[in-house]
C-alpha cells in the first residue's frame, strides 16, 4: 500500500472489485471522511477496513483504489462536494452526511437494481434513513450506513424511574441539586451538538419545524417562535434553578460532558447513543451499568421525538462497470449484512437497518434495545436546506446566551430570527 499525504490524502490501493464487464484496468475514485478511512487514528476501526479491502484486493486486482479525504469541517465539505457535483467532477463513490443527502439526489445514480440484486428490502431500513436518501421519483439514491440517536442517561440509582415531561425534570431536578448533584446537563455551547441534541427534539416534539417546504427558514415565523422560546425558557428556569450548571453554555458537543459525568456528582444528561463506549472507556464497565437511557423529556403534551444523525454513501458515476464496483465496495466493508454489523460494531455507530441487530456480527449492548426502539419511532433529521447552517449557528448563539444569562429567552429567539432572515 502507498500513501502520498498533502492537502488531502491519497491512498492508491489495488482492490478486487471487478464486477462483470470491467475486464480492463480501471480506477475508482472515492471519498470518505477520515475517520472512516485507512487514514484514521483509531487502530480497531483500520484494522477492520484494512482486513476487508486485502481480501477484496486479493480476489480483484484489476481495479486500482483511489482515496481522497473529506475536510473534516463539515461545512467546507459539503460545499466542496456540491460543487464538485454540480460540474460533474464528482468521485465514483462519496461519503456523505445523511441530512444533506437530498441535495446530492439530482447528481447520484439510483441504486434500486442493485439494492434488489443484494437482496436488501429498502423497507428494512429505518423511514428517517430511507427518506434521507430517496428522490421525489420514488427511487433510492444512496445508502445511509450508520446513524445515532440522542437520548436521556440517567443514573439509575438516583432517578429510579425517568423524567417523561419538562415538570418532571424540574421537580426531581430540585432534589437532585439539594444532594449535591449536578441534577441535569445538555451541550449548550457554539457547536452542532447543543441545538441537534437540546434543542431539536423538544421543537420536533412540539410540532417546530425548522424550515418550510421550500427550505426556507421559519423556525421563528407563527407558531414555531413560541415553540423555541418554550424550550429556552425551561432551560432558564433550570439554570436559574441551579438544577444545571451554567457551565453547559462552554459544551458544545455532547462528548464535552464526559469529564463531569465522571466525577461521580452528574445524575442526568442529554447525549449521543455514541457516548456508551466513550464513558466505558472513561468509567470503566461497573460505573456505566450505573446508568440507564431513556427518550428525550418533553413539554407536558407533545409527543415524543429526537435527532438521528449518521453518514451515507452515495454513487456518481455513470459508468455500469465502476457503478457496480463502487457498490460492491460500499457492501463489503460498510453496508452490507456482515459489512454494516462488522463496521457498526467496530466504529461504535447504530445499523441502519434492522434486521442488521440480529446479525450475530454486531455488537450490541445492553442500551441497544432501547436505541433501537428510539430510532424506529422518533428518528427526525436535520433538513437539507442551503438555510440550516446559518440556522444552526444562530440556534447555537441563542442558547449559549440563555444559559449563561446574557439574553432572555424571547431575546434569545428573536435575534437568531433576524440574523438569519434580516
Amino acid at each position: 500500500m502507498k500513501r502520498t499525504f498533502g492537502v488531502l490524502v491519497f491512498l492508491t490501493l489495488a482492490l478486487g472489485l471487478l464486477p462483470a464487464g470491467l475486464m480492463a484496468q480501471s480506477t475508482l475514485n472515492w471519498v470518505a471522511h477520515p475517520a472512516y478511512s485507512l487514514s484514521g487514528t483509531d487502530p480497531k476501526r483500520v484494522e477492520y477496513i484494512k482486513k476487508n479491502v486485502d481480501e477484496w484486493q486479493a480476489a480483484n486486482p484489476k481495479v486500482t483504489f483511489t482515496a481522497n479525504l473529506l475536510s473534516t469541517n463539515a461545512a467546507e465539505a459539503a460545499a466542496k462536494m456540491m460543487e464538485q457535483a454540480i460540474q460533474g467532477r464528482a468521485p465514483d463513490l462519496a461519503q456523505l452526511d445523511g441530512y444533506l443527502m437530498p441535495g446530492y439526489v439530482p447528481y447520484l445514480q439510483p441504486l434500486d437494481d442493485l439494492l434488489k440484486k443484494a437482496n436488501i428490502d429498502p423497507k428494512d431500513f429505518f423511514p428517517f434513513a430511507l427518506n434521507a436518501v430517496k428522490g421525489k421519483d420514488g427511487k433510492v439514491y444512496g445508502v445511509q450506513f450508520t446513524t445515532d440517536v440522542r437520548v436521556l442517561y440517567y443514573r439509575k440509582d438516583l432517578v429510579p424511574t425517568p423524567p417523561k415531561t419538562w415538570d418532571d425534570v424540574l421537580k426531581m431536578g430540585a432534589d437532585l441539586k439539594a444532594k449535591g448533584y449536578d441534577a441535569f446537563l445538555f451541550p449548550a455551547g457554539r457547536a452542532e451538538g447543543a441545538p441537534n441534541t437540546s434543542i431539536y427534539p423538544m421543537f420536533w416534539g412540539q410540532g417546530g419545524e425548522l424550515v418550510d417546504s421550500k427550505g426556507k427558514a421559519s423556525f421563528a415565523a407563527g407558531a414555531n417562535r413560541e415553540k423555541l422560546i418554550n424550550i429556552f425558557a425551561f432551560y432558564k428556569k433550570l439554570t436559574d434553578a441551579g438544577i444545571t450548571p451554567a457551565r453547559v453554555s462552554n459544551y458544545g458537543n455532547e462528548a464535552d460532558q464526559n469529564a463531569d459525568v465522571a466525577t461521580g456528582k452528574v445524575a442526568m444528561f442529554l447525549g449521543g447513543s455514541w457516548q456508551v463506549a466513550q464513558l466505558k472507556s472513561i468509567i470503566g464497565d461497573a460505573e456505566l451499568a450505573k446508568w440507564g437511557v431513556a427518550r428525550i423529556p418533553q413539554k407536558a403534551g407533545a409527543k415524543n421525538a429526537t435527532s438521528a444523525g449518521g453518514w451515507a454513501w452515495g454513487i456518481f458515476t455513470k459508468d455500469p462497470a465502476k457503478r457496480q464496483a463502487a457498490f460492491d465496495l460500499m457492501m463489503k466493508v460498510y453496508a452490507g449484512d456482515p459489512g454494516m454489523a462488522g463496521w457498526t460494531s467496530v466504529a461504535g455507530y447504530l445499523p441502519t437497518r434492522k434486521s442488521v441487530y440480529k446479525s450475530p456480527a454486531f455488537a450490541s449492548s445492553t442500551y441497544t434495545d432501547t436505541f433501537k426502539e428510539i430510532l424506529d419511532s422518533d428518528g427526525n433529521i436535520r433538513p437539507s436546506s442551503p438555510e440550516y447552517p446559518k440556522i444552526s449557528t444562530e440556534l447555537q448563539i441563542a442558547l449559549s446566551s440563555v444559559v449563561s444569562g446574557s439574553k432572555t429567552p424571547e431575546q434569545a429567539v428573536d435575534d437568531a430570527w433576524k440574523a438569519v432572515t434580516q
